[in-house]
């Protein structure tokens, strides 16, 4: 599964308030994030109405963490997979920047971060973020019935 779509500017500037007002913490587990701020799981900050409005109906019931990343520049992402931890990933773009997001097989695309658009698949697919230099910020995401404590 991968599909692309687009948030209202509405839904993405009442994300980026709940952001801007939550005092968040840096992730105290390892990750793949160089250069750039990651949250802890932030997940228990958004409402349901909320989630409504960024997944589609038969998913946002299935969230189990949102973490919120903010790349300074010269930041980026490894290359990694989550089929080990997740059914699907979502990526939402909380600001226009560069550094595309590139997916590999079997998608093989490369996204370019626009404000408000986000991308749900599957969690198998491998994919990375190229360097940015103009302050990216993104929440990323997991969907899943696994259990895993973050």
């Amino acid at each position: 599964m991968f599909i692309e779509k687009q948030l209202s500017d509405n839904t993405i500037n009442d994300i980026n308030y709940l952001i801007e007002n939550t005092k968040l913490k840096p992730t105290d587990r390892v990750h793949l994030t160089h250069n750039g701020f990651q949250s802890n799981n932030i997940v228990n900050i958004f409402s349901n109405e909320l989630l409504k409005k960024m997944l589609p109906d038969n998913l946002y019931g299935l969230v189990f963490h949102i973490h919120y990343i903010h790349y300074y520049s010269g930041g980026y992402q490894k290359r990694h997979d989550h089929r080990d931890t997740e059914k699907f990933g979502f990526i939402l773009y909380l600001n226009d920047a560069d550094g595309e997001t590139v997916f590999e097989e079997p998608v093989n695309r490369s996204i370019k971060p626009e404000k408000g658009k986000i991308l749900l698949f599957d969690s198998s697919i491998p994919h990375y973020a190229n360097e940015s230099l103009l302050n990216k910020k993104i929440l990323v995401g997991a969907i899943s019935k696994i259990i895993k404590k973050y």
